[in-house]
């Protein structure tokens, strides 16, 4: 069962996109994550839809998608690195930007 989508902070950037990221909460519920697999870009997120599988500290889960667009950027670094996940910096902690 995925999770509600309270995990999640969104932000409307100046180009229009709107970029997702790990808000307090999630990082509190799930602790450290391991291991995240992020959509490829050009993926269609519906809202509440299938978004990302984590493995974490806390849990294994599937997380749902806040928001309905076109992936169009994916923060390689905390694909590569989840660690930037555990950041309350958006900079570092932003998963992926959609159109």
């Amino acid at each position: 069962m995925a999770a509600k989508n309270n995990y999640f902070w969104t932000k409307k950037l100046d180009n229009g996109n709107t970029r997702v990221g790990l808000n307090d909460q999630g990082r509190d519920d799930l602790g450290k994550i391991n291991f995240i697999d992020v959509p490829a870009k050009g993926t269609v997120l519906e809202d509440g839809g299938k978004f990302v599988s984590v493995e974490a500290e806390k849990a294994v889960t599937d997380l749902d998608s806040p928001v309905a667009g076109t992936i169009v950027a994916v923060n390689d670094k905390i694909v590569d690195d989840p660690a930037g996940l555990s950041s309350d910096d958006e900079a570092q902690n932003w998963i992926v930007e959609v159109k």
